[in-house]
């Protein structure tokens, strides 16, 4: 996926986040967010969450790695909010989306061995990370390219500006000073000379 400025970069700039955070949410988001359906499914395949059909109960590997950890902790918020997403009737989860994508990247690399096949599917289920590879450069670079195209864009602006005031300010003056002698059939050199000269004498673009 090719860095965007406006739409990758400039929004997290706005919220005043640095290059080295924003640069940590274009290698750690996916491509796409995580379905809920397919989550549901993944989950369920691999035993990591498994729901007995009598009592609702939630058991398996990631239920049994969530109990481990200290209670109210941020990776166990997440875990939690996530299972309850998926089984709750959720959409997607916005791993493609700061801050949701730094989150999920660091609470899954932190999970055991045996979760790592689940965090895997899950991660090919959106689409990977397809910009796993980006540099503090690309960065740069895009700012750079669309700053350089802010400035072409605004060089164009003006020059069209004066352009269209120039066409007006002729017109007038066209009208104003050489129409009549077409009008009168002058054309003698003393008569356009001085229409000329009035037209020089009055010319403004502004």
């Amino acid at each position: 996926m090719s860095i965007d400025y406006l739409r990758d970069i400039k929004p997290l700039e706005d919220q005043g986040l640095s290059d080295n955070v924003i640069l940590k949410h274009l290698q750690d988001r996916t491509a796409r967010p995580i379905s809920c359906d397919n989550a549901k499914e993944i989950l369920q395949e691999y035993g990591a969450v498994i729901i007995d059909p009598i009592s609702g109960s939630k058991s398996g590997l990631l239920i049994s790695y969530y109990e481990t950890l200290p209670v109210g902790s941020e990776s166990q918020v997440l875990i939690a909010y996530f299972i309850e997403h998926v089984f709750g009737g959720g959409v997607e989860v916005d791993t493609d989306v700061y801050p949701r994508s730094i989150q999920w990247a660091d609470v899954t690399a932190a999970m055991p061995a045996d979760l790592q096949p689940v965090v895997s599917s899950l991660l090919e289920s959106a689409g990977g990370r397809p910009d796993a590879d980006a540099t503090e450069g690309d960065i740069i670079l895009a700012r750079e390219e669309y700053e350089a195209q802010e400035a072409q864009r605004e060089a164009e602006a003006e020059y069209m500006k004066k352009q269209n005031a120039a066409t007006k300010n002729y017109d007038q003056l066209y009208n104003q000073h050489i129409a009549p002698l077409y009008s009168a059939k002058d054309m003698s050199d003393a008569s356009w000379i001085a229409a000329l000269q009035a037209m020089s004498d009055n010319w403004t673009s502004n």
